[in-house]
């Protein structure tokens, strides 16, 4: 009797895990079956709202849903980016996180109100958006080589703007100057806009901004961009140099953009959203529509990606610790 009930509780143990794994399956076999809230931790209208709403809408087309996008700013992305890491580990919330999120965050601010490796599964890199070194036209220079020949025989005349103390453009303006030796001062600003827009008006010698920012207003003739920080040339500036082409190979930085959801988020369903972020990403209009906002396609797996930011919070965390660089 003792062991016919203790087989009939194992076989009903058995048969009820067998039914929560069917449950699950099906659950994960009929994701999304409701509306998923895209998030994106800055204001409307800059490069990540930008992108966090085309992939809303590119992906709601290929996965048949229905994805909301919410604005969620302040605090260089911590409010979004911490709203998502205390949601449901169900992909029902996604972050259009980034290079700051994901890269310069965790070392500028401590303690940060969330962990970018225990609170977030990676789901794909979306796209990555060079920065370039804008210049006043008035210094009269026409190459990287030229300026810094100017800033020797000018010492203490050159200030650099960027989007903001410890920015990606802040990073890369501080290299270029431990790189060349310039002696140069760093004046933030509240975003790439009015960084450029200073350059432009001569109230710093130059800006290290997002590509997508700059080459717009090339054609006014107030600003010249001498280089490109990234690998390859820029498809929106196919005639300006990389930095490695002026001879800084060392200088690469890009504002670069990434999909993440809830860490714990079945695995199933994570490779739904990769493979949604594969297919939109492939498709020639998202290119053309990316490359109005100077912005690469990057497609990578989520262990691609984890591999990539962690790499990226070592690298920023090297740079900000060396230079002493300070959150405001």
């Amino acid at each position: 009797m003792i062991m016919r009930r203790l087989l009939s509780h194992r076989l009903g143990r058995l048969a009820g895990g067998l039914t929560l794994a069917l449950c699950a399956g099906i659950a994960h076999a009929d994701y999304p079956d409701r509306p998923i809230q895209a998030v994106s931790p800055y204001a409307a209208g800059g490069a990540n709202d930008f992108l966090t709403r085309l992939m809303a809408q590119q992906m709601a087309g290929v996965m048949d849903a229905k994805i909301v996008v919410e604005n969620r700013a302040g605090a260089n992305g911590i409010v979004g980016a911490g709203y998502v890491a205390k949601s449901a580990p169900d992909g029902y919330t996604l972050l259009m996180g980034n290079s700051a999120t994901h890269g310069t965050n965790p070392t500028l601010y401590k303690p940060l109100s969330y962990d970018p490796n225990a609170d977030f599964a990676p789901v794909g890199m979306v796209a990555s958006v060079p920065i370039v070194l804008a210049v006043n036209s008035n210094l009269g220079v026409n190459s990287v080589a030229e300026l810094i020949a100017y800033g020797k025989s000018h010492p203490g005349k050159l200030a650099f703007g960027s989007s903001g103390v410890g920015g990606t453009g802040h990073l890369c303006g501080e290299a270029f100057k431990a790189a060349t030796g310039l002696d140069m001062v760093h004046v933030p600003y509240k975003g790439d806009a009015p960084a450029v827009a200073d350059a432009m008006g001569g109230q710093v010698s130059m800006a290290f901004v997002g590509v997508a920012s700059a080459a717009p207003l090339v054609a006014s003739g107030k600003i010249k961009i001498l280089g490109v920080a990234s690998t390859h040339r820029s498809g929106s500036l196919p005639k300006v140099p990389t930095f490695a082409e002026a001879g800084y190979k060392d200088l690469q930085f890009a504002q670069w953009y990434a999909l993440f959801a809830r860490a714990g988020t079945p695995q199933p369903v994570i490779d739904k959203l990769n493979q949604a972020t594969r297919t939109v990403l492939g498709k020639d209009d998202v290119k053309k529509s990316l490359a109005t906002q100077g912005a690469d396609p990057e497609y990578m797996t989520p262990d691609q990606l984890r591999t990539f930011y962690q790499s990226e919070i070592k690298r920023f965390a090297d740079i900000i610790n060396g230079l002493g660089i300070k959150a405001e």
